[in-house]
């Protein structure tokens, strides 16, 4: 720090004294309970700091983690299927929301289905699903193996990137869910259709469900993942506003609340949104870490010892030590 710059904190910190001890010799209890807020408030700004200081340092889970339930440490057949059905559920939902099945009023411009953020929602949801599913199937094939240590599998690019995409799915589901129906729905020019649930309902339970299945974990400093996506989607409204683009209705916006012909508004609107993704995936996280207590503590309760049997996935009890 530059000379100057420190005679300026050490008079700013010496005012700072000063005005706290002429407050001291006038109330002496109003010194106290001053004293005993800025101790609070250092408090937790140094809980704070520590906690983000040890996320910060977490190692990268195991990739094991990736490709089996949360109670069971190997991938039975029956998430294989699991994970199959979440595929074609999504593949389904991209289907109908590109064609309008399931519309009372389709309009039929598939044209226009990129545009839109829900949509974006779709397709990361089916690529994370289709990944998933490629990742369980082949621990499936490889915990048949004589001798494979599941510990042994290697975090590598596709692993990271199903990490990325299902967090990100995760909130995003959420959050289309949310804005859609407090933002965007508008009873006027909006059906409540079967392909209308399903694209801003279905989208939020499918992941709830998944995210209480699955062991992949949500991290607090892995906020800024799905804030790029959804910095990189204004991006792009405002160069599709500036191109011209129309939305289905022909309205010159992709949704009213991102109308760029009152950019000071908009604009007002995209911080909102970037606080709220924040906050959403705080509450994720804590919903991420309620699922692995209530798993932990029911594996505390009523697990015993066992022994995986790979090749047919049941579980065998464990040989009793014979005490002399």
């Amino acid at each position: 720090m530059p000379p100057e710059c420190e005679e300026i904190e050490i008079r700013d910190m010496l005012e700072k004294n000063d005005r706290i001890e002429a407050v001291s010799k006038k109330s002496p209890k109003l010194c106290e309970l001053y004293g005993h807020r800025t101790m609070v408030s250092k408090f937790w700004c140094q809980e704070i700091g520590r906690r983000w200081k040890q996320a910060a340092r977490q190692e990268p889970p195991q990739a094991r983690v990736l490709s089996e339930p949360k109670y069971q440490s190997y991938a039975a057949i029956w998430y294989l299927y699991y994970r199959w059905i979440i595929f074609l559920v999504w593949a389904a939902f991209v289907v109908c929301s590109l064609f309008e099945f399931g519309s009372y009023k389709p309009l039929l411009q598939q044209e226009k289905w990129p545009i839109y953020l829900t949509n974006w929602d779709m397709a990361l949801g089916l690529a994370q699903a289709f990944i998933g599913c490629i990742l369980v199937s082949k621990r499936w094939r490889l915990q048949k193996i004589p001798g494979f240590d599941p510990c042994n599998l290697k975090l590598e690019f596709t692993e990271r990137l199903y990490w990325f995409l299902y967090v990100v799915t995760t909130n995003m589901a959420i959050g289309v869910t949310v804005c859609y129906w407090l933002a965007v729905y508008n009873p006027e020019i909006h059906q409540v259709d079967p392909l209308n649930i399903m694209m801003h309902v279905c989208n939020s339970v499918l992941m709830l469900i998944d995210l209480f299945v699955t062991s992949i974990p949500f991290r607090l400093q892995h906020f800024w993942w799905c804030l790029s996506i959804v910095l990189f989607y204004v991006i792009f409204s405002v160069i599709y506003y500036i191109a011209g683009g129309l939305d289905k209705f022909g309205y010159h916006y992709i949704y009213k609340i991102l109308d760029w012909k009152k950019p000071l508004r908009t604009l007002l609107v995209c911080i909102g949104g970037f606080m709220f993704v924040t906050v959403l995936h705080c509450v994720v996280c804590m919903l991420a870490n309620v699922r692995d207590r209530v798993y932990r503590k029911t594996a505390e309760k009523f697990s015993k010892p066992m022994q995986i049997n790979i090749t047919d996935d049941k579980p065998l009890p464990e040989k009793q030590i014979e005490v002399v």
